[in-house]
């Protein structure tokens, strides 16, 4: 079973609800790796949305209800040239998300150069599972984002950045259930998420710690906006 399959499992233990999860943090920073497949990897553990459909009337059109939750993830990203990442992020319970990062101003992560960075960021996703028990849902999550990104590195140890979000979610389930009120159900949400985050990143020769916190608006079907503040963190090494 996999990770996103078990966590979901988890969620359906608490109830009949459809539960999917939002990512919230990004972690990403206007600097490029620089060079030839240069590389970094980072844990993290950061704010993310909880999305329920609302199915207590037997209907999909009384949208969602949403919660803030902690997750942990990871973010992958190696160096395609010297100003041209590819990464690979993921949210625990989310679908993973691959994408590429241009670098337009400023000197890469390799080169140790100050001043002003700029670089624009695009990636997709899509995951389907099945999940087990009393309750079955077969669901897809698919996920597009886009970042602009500033930040200023002041020296060689610190790097304050800001990254500006726009994402659509598309959610796609069918729940079969012996419940004959929800049995059949098959609900479906798009959720748009506005994000604008800022952080810094401190450096310690291979290894570096990011701490980020923002405003993240959630617009889904069905559902009254949404805005909420996040924070996160995430510690890191590059070769």
């Amino acid at each position: 079973m996999g990770i996103s399959k078990y966590f979901f499992f988890l969620f359906l233990l608490g109830g009949c609800a459809t539960k999917y999860i939002i990512p919230g943090n990004r972690f990403l920073t206007p600097e490029s790796q620089g060079g030839n497949l240069r590389s970094h990897f980072e844990f993290q553990q950061s704010s993310a949305n909880q999305l329920t459909a609302d199915v207590t009337n037997a209907s999909i059109k009384d949208g969602v209800t949403q919660q803030i939750i902690s997750r942990s993830g990871f973010l992958f990203g190696t160096s395609l040239y010297e100003s041209a990442d590819f990464f690979w992020s993921h949210t625990g319970a989310s679908n993973s998300l691959f994408g590429v990062k241009l670098q337009l101003v400023g000197a890469s992560k390799a080169a140790n150069g100050t001043g002003h960075k700029l670089a624009f960021a695009a990636s997709l996703g899509a995951n389907e599972h099945e999940t087990d028990g009393t309750n079955t849902v077969e669901f897809e999550l698919t996920g597009k984002e886009f970042n602009l990104l500033y930040g200023y590195r002041f020296s060689e140890n610190l790097l304050v950045y800001s990254n500006l979000s726009h994402a659509t979610y598309n959610f796609m389930g069918q729940i079969r259930s012996s419940d004959p009120m929800i049995n059949g159900l098959e609900p479906e949400y798009e959720t748009v998420a506005m994000g604008l985050f800022t952080g810094l990143q401190l450096d310690l020769g291979s290894f570096y710690g990011k701490a980020e916190c923002g405003y993240q608006q959630l617009k889904t079907t069905y559902t009254p906006a949404y805005n909420n503040f996040l924070f996160g963190y995430s510690v890191g090494v590059s070769w």
